[in-house]
C-alpha cells in the first residue's frame, strides 16, 4: 500500500483496504439496517467467482462474467466517498435555491409548508414561521444534509443509467506479459479520460456518455480493461511499456492510496518517458501533490 497522506508505503490486511464502516447501512422502519449489506454480499460472492473465471480464462467471452465486471465498474464509479461528497454538495446548492424560492413571500412559504405536510415530508405540528425561517436562511448558519437512505437511493438510480452506457462500450482486454511487475490499482480504480491525450490537460471534463472517452479499469495484476464507444471487444497481449503507461492512471486518480502486491511495478506518463519503479512512487511529487 502506498499512502499519499502518510507519505509512506507499508503492508496492510486486505480487509482494511479501501473500506468505510456503515457505508451500506440503511434506516427504514421494519427493515434490518444491514439488509443492503447482505444483498451486496450475495452479489459480491457471484462477482468473486466471475473474476476468478476471467483471470483463469484471460478473456471476456462469457457474457455473464462480463456483466458482473461491468456492474463492478459501475458500482466503483458511483458508490464511493468522493461521489457522496459531490452529491451532498449538489443537494446543498439545490436545497438553498429551493428555500430561497419558497421565501419570496409569506404566501409562497405557507403554500410550500402545506404541500410538504400533505406529502408527509413535514410533521403536522411543524410550526416554524416565515420570519423565523427567513432569518435563519439569511444568517446562513445551517446545513442541508442527506441521510444514508437518500444517498444510497440516488446511487442506485444513477447506477440504473450507468450500466447501459457501460454495455454500449466495446471492451479491450489488456494482458500483462509474464514476469511483468503487473497492473496496480487504487482506492479509486475507475478512471475516465479523454481518448485524445491533448484534451486530458484541457478545461473540459470527460463524461461517461461522451464519445471520444476511455474508461480504464484494472482487474488484477495480470489483466486490465479499456472501454470505448464505437469499438469491438478485443484482447491484446501488451508490453511492459503499455503496462507502465496504464499504471500511471492509478496514482493520478487515487484519492489517497495506491495498491500493489510489491514494489516491482513500473509506471510512466508516456511511452517516451523513462519508466519509474514502484519504490519511487512514495517520493514522486506528482503522487504526493494535493489535488
Amino acid at each position: 500500500m502506498f499512502d499519499r497522506e502518510e507519505e509512506r508505503s507499508f503492508k496492510n490486511n486486505v480487509k482494511d483496504v479501501a473500506c468505510q464502516n456503515y457505508f451500506n447501512r440503511i434506516h427504514l422502519d421494519g427493515m434490518d439496517p444491514n439488509a443492503l449489506e447482505s444483498a451486496m454480499s450475495e452479489f459480491e460472492t457471484g462477482l468473486a467467482e466471475a473474476l476468478v473465471r476471467i483471470n483463469e480464462a484471460r478473456t471476456l467471452e462469457s457474457d455473464d462474467d462480463k456483466s458482473y465486471l461491468l456492474t463492478l465498474i459501475g458500482l466503483t464509479a458511483l458508490r464511493n466517498p468522493d461521489m457522496r461528497k459531490n452529491i451532498r454538495g449538489i443537494a446543498d446548492g439545490l436545497g438553498r435555491m429551493h428555500i430561497a424560492a419558497r421565501l419570496q413571500s409569506p404566501a409562497t412559504y405557507d403554500a410550500g409548508i402545506a404541500e410538504a405536510k400533505a406529502e408527509g415530508a413535514l410533521p403536522e405540528d411543524y410550526d416554524v414561521t416565515f420570519e423565523e425561517m427567513k432569518a435563519a436562511f439569511e444568517d446562513g448558519d445551517f446545513k442541508i444534509e442527506l441521510d444514508n437512505n437518500a444517498l444510497i437511493s440516488l446511487e442506485f438510480q444513477l447506477l440504473d443509467h450507468t450500466i447501459p452506457l457501460l454495455h454500449k462500450r466495446g471492451w479491450h482486454l489488456l494482458r500483462a506479459p509474464e514476469g511483468s511487475g503487473g497492473f496496480i490499482t487504487s482506492d479509486r480504480p475507475f478512471y475516465l479520460m479523454w481518448e485524445e491525450p491533448a484534451m486530458r490537460e484541457g478545461p473540459l471534463a470527460p463524461g461517461l456518455a461522451m464519445m471520444g472517452t476511455d474508461i480504464y479499469f484494472p482487474i488484477s495484476p495480470t489483466l486490465a480493461v479499456v472501454g470505448a464507444f464505437n469499438v469491438g471487444n478485443t484482447v491484446e497481449d501488451v508490453t511492459d511499456e503499455t503496462v507502465a503507461v496504464c499504471n500511471t492512471t492509478m496514482p493520478d486518480g487515487a484519492d489517497r492510496q495506491v495498491y500493489s502486491p510489491d514494489h516491482k511495478f513500473r509506471y510512466a506518463r508516456t511511452r517516451e518517458e523513462e519508466p519509474r519503479t514502484g519504490n519511487q512512487l512514495i517520493s514522486d511529487k506528482r503522487f504526493l501533490r494535493k489535488r
